[in-house]
């Protein structure tokens, strides 16, 4: 529970104080309103509030944005502002004071953030409540606006003091002397309020001007105002129209006339105006209000005039706008452009399909119409050694041998491309893919060249990773082929392979996926045969690409080829590292995040 709030020190008198002003539960007065509007205009606020704090509650005698007439005094901002009667209260972030965090009116509607009040203090010191503005993020104000709410509190003390004075009168009508007395008081104070409100005006941060009558007579205009109009103090006394001619045809004489009529206030934002200044016609740019004030039959008797210049603003903008027209029509040009390119990209991508159509065609055609020939020639081959052996002769044999080689050399070499053109052309089927499993069946594949070369591997842990299972077991395949093919026949073949992780960031230069993981799993294939030359790493990855003959390490120059595409397909990365006779690694990145 919250702390109970702390009360003046003369607290029953201050009360008391209160009561003499008859002013709780009053109803609503124009001199008040036009107070709170003044300040909320001045602080820039949503709110403004005229507060005076009673026993158990705080009641709102003029409220702008704020729709409860009373709160109860324990959540009362002004309940506080009462405790030093010296200065004002300013909260610049309710949400980080102890005070008031808690607060029904922080923590709930209306969520007040920023406040900021100045005590009523009457002539005989009692603090009766406060002037204060209220918005609903955090704000500083301008020693310029504290100032001026000073000077509102000030106005509403006199207010009040007239209102005392005014009830005195009626309660002291038998006494003439003492009438007169007050009467003389009450004007002294009419006197002096309406001073302190033209004080107010001339004082005021913002263009503000007071214009009396349905003329629109320039009562009083402070320095901004008077500068917009270029005219110094010739304006005073004299009717707008008389005092800014160049005014005549233009909005502005119009709107007065029907805001003095209807009472009803009127404001714009970037309106056009042409003013005179230093002899020359300028066209300006203003946020401007106009609010009606009434006298105390509720009539409106003048009209106060607040303006911002906003030329600068609107001319940025007018230019923006031009900016903006002129990149549409290029945004359009561009689109145009973007039409035709999509438009040659998908003959492009027509083009494609039917160029992977072929390469299908072809795939079937390598495996039955190609190799139908070529096991005929292989069977006549292996038919004419067994039955004309003597009648060959040994020329004739070798010539045979030489054909078969040939022969089976070729059938490698289109079952190499057949799944390269696979790999390509075939669509994946992806999902969960345990790399022990992939291994562990790439070596039964391998399991008789394994077991002749009495070769050792060695596989470390390995990670799920999402992936086609079967293009997975394709390039360990190859890759273990080549750890045992490239490792010279009077050695005993060993493989390693083992895995961790790796960032995005720490990615070798070659190595660019088309994965947007951050993370990859590094899975490394280590052997100890002859390794190769760096300077043709580039090389090694490519269609046909040997670095050894044909006679001292068989092959068809389409494994590593394979490889690539395969973890391409899986949106990573390939590449090794060798020192030439002390073997290779082969290095695989595969993104880590599993679908």
């Amino acid at each position: 529970m919250n702390a109970p709030l702390p009360q003046p020190d003369n607290e029953a008198e201050r009360i008391d104080a209160l009561k003499e002003y008859d002013i709780l539960d009053s109803l609503p007065e124009s001199d008040y309103d036009a107070i709170t509007q003044l300040a909320a205009y001045i602080c820039q606020t949503p709110v403004a509030l005229i507060s005076f704090v009673d026993k158990d509650r705080q009641w709102f005698k003029s409220r702008l944005g704020f729709e409860p007439s009373e709160t109860s005094r324990e959540v009362a901002f002004c309940a506080h502002n009462i405790l030093d009667s010296s200065g004002p209260l300013v909260v610049e972030d309710a949400r980080a004071d102890q005070r008031f965090a808690e607060n029904a009116l922080v923590t709930g509607d209306p969520h007040i953030v920023f406040y900021a009040g100045i005590p009523l203090v009457d002539s005989r010191g009692f603090s009766l409540g406060s002037l204060c503005v209220i918005d609903t993020q955090t704000r500083q104000l301008t020693e310029a606006q504290l100032s001026a709410l000073g000077l509102l509190s000030k106005q509403v003390v006199s207010l009040l003091d007239l209102r005392k004075a005014n009830n005195l009168l009626l309660e002291s009508q038998e006494n003439s002397q003492i009438e007169a007395r007050e009467k003389s008081k009450t004007r002294t104070a009419l006197a002096e309020s309406e001073a302190l409100f033209k004080s107010l005006i001339e004082e005021a941060p913002v263009a503000t001007c007071l214009l009396v009558g349905r003329e629109m007579v320039v009562e009083v205009a402070n320095g901004p105002m008077l500068a917009f109009w270029g005219r110094g103090n010739s304006v005073l006394g004299k009717p707008l129209a008389e005092a800014l001619p160049e005014l005549v045809g233009q909005p502005f004489l119009g709107i007065l006339d029907d805001v003095f009529t209807t009472g009803i206030p009127f404001g714009a934002d970037g309106v056009p105006a042409d003013l005179v200044v230093d002899d020359t016609l300028r066209t300006s740019y203003f946020d401007f209000t106009y609010k009606p004030l009434r006298n105390a039959t509720g009539e409106v008797f003048a009209i106060m005039n607040m303006a911002v210049d906003v030329t600068n603003q609107v001319l940025s903008r007018q230019k923006l706008e031009t900016s903006e027209a002129r990149y549409r029509k290029l945004s359009q040009e561009l689109e145009n452009q973007v039409a035709s390119r999509t438009q040659e990209l998908l003959t492009v991508n027509q083009d494609l399909v039917r160029s992977n159509e072929n390469l299908q065609q072809f795939a079937y055609i390598a495996s039955h119409d190609l190799q139908e020939p070529l096991r005929k020639i292989q069977s006549f081959s292996t038919l004419l050694q067994n039955r004309y052996a003597i009648e060959l002769g040994k020329e004739g044999l070798d010539y045979l041998n030489r054909m078969n080689s040939a022969g089976v050399r070729m059938s490698t070499l289109i079952k190499d491309l057949l799944t390269y053109s696979q790999i390509t052309t075939r669509q994946q089927v992806y999902g969960t893919v345990d790399l022990n499993t992939v291994v562990a069946g790439a070596l039964r594949n391998l399991e008789w060249q394994i077991e002749e070369r009495d070769a050792q591997v060695t596989v470390d842990g390995l990670p799920l990773v999402n992936g086609d299972a079967s293009q997975l077991g394709q390039l360990f395949q190859n890759l273990l082929s080549n750890a045992l093919k490239f490792t010279p026949s009077e050695k005993i073949p060993k493989t390693t392979i083992s895995c961790h992780v790796c960032d995005r960031t720490n990615l070798p230069a070659g190595v660019m996926p088309n994965s947007h993981a951050n993370k990859f799993y590094q899975v490394n294939v280590r052997d100890e045969g002859v390794g190769f030359d760096t300077r043709y790493l580039d090389r090694i990855f490519q269609v046909f690409q040997r670095l050894h003959g044909k006679d001292e390490f068989p092959g068809t120059g389409v494994g590593l080829a394979i490889c690539q595409r395969v973890v391409e397909n899986h949106g990573g990365g390939i590449t090794a590292s060798s020192v030439a006779g002390k073997g290779a690694t082969f290095s695989v990145y595969l993104p880590s995040e599993i679908a």
